[in-house]
């Protein structure tokens, strides 16, 4: 049995893209930014700073990423949680499996939204300038020290490309969320439903 499961956040615990969708409309508004909300969303699971070169826009990334994230505090009251998320959470924590989050959101947005869950995170991976983000595997890694566990009973559950690609340079077993925001990976194993991963585990 696995004794460590890391899970994205957006996308596999919480479903968030309506609150996306809002903060990156007040994004346009208050600069001249003329990507769309779909070429923004379809590169999230990236650090915003990362996001942003991607889309080819080099100046104001700090300016920017605050208009969007006060936007996003402003709407987060949209951001809910899949079905039978803390259900399922509570089940591996009864079975002794250790619970963390990686995720390129920021820790308050974060924090604002786990805090919603009784259940004891043992490692909450969020940006750190010092750590390169996703797809590197440097935040997997670090939440495998927090927990004190090898990569070979560990598993991280995500639903973008960026999450396969960290999973698999960090050398854990990834498991793809089919209910989240990326397309399904053929060549890896994919969940229906959060509630089927104890027996996957098990």
């Amino acid at each position: 049995m696995k004794r460590l499961v890391l899970f994205d956040l957006d996308g596999v615990l919480v479903h968030s893209r309506e609150n996306m969708r809002q903060s990156w409309d007040i994004v346009l508004a208050k600069t001249d930014i003329n990507r769309t909300f779909e070429d923004y969303f379809a590169l999230i699971g990236r650090p915003f700073g990362d996001i942003m070169r991607c889309l080819n826009i080099t100046s104001n990334i700090k300016q920017i990423e605050d208009i969007y994230t006060k936007a996003s505090l402003n709407f987060i009251s949209q951001v809910t949680f899949f079905p039978e998320v803390e259900e399922t959470l509570i089940k591996l924590r009864d079975l002794g499996v250790k619970i963390g989050v990686v995720t390129s959101k920021d820790a308050i947005r974060t924090k604002l939204i786990l805090k919603h869950l009784e259940i004891n995170f043992i490692t909450v991976q969020c940006p750190d300038p010092r750590i390169r983000g996703k797809p590197a595997p440097d935040h997997i890694l670090m939440a495998m020290v927090e927990a004190g566990e090898d990569p070979a009973n560990t598993i991280f559950v995500g639903d973008m490309p960026t999450d396969q690609q960290a999973a698999v340079r960090s050398g854990v077993d990834y498991v793809h969320a089919s209910w989240g925001y990326g397309d399904t990976i053929e060549s890896v194993y994919s969940l229906n439903c959060i509630s089927d991963l104890p027996d996957y585990i098990i």
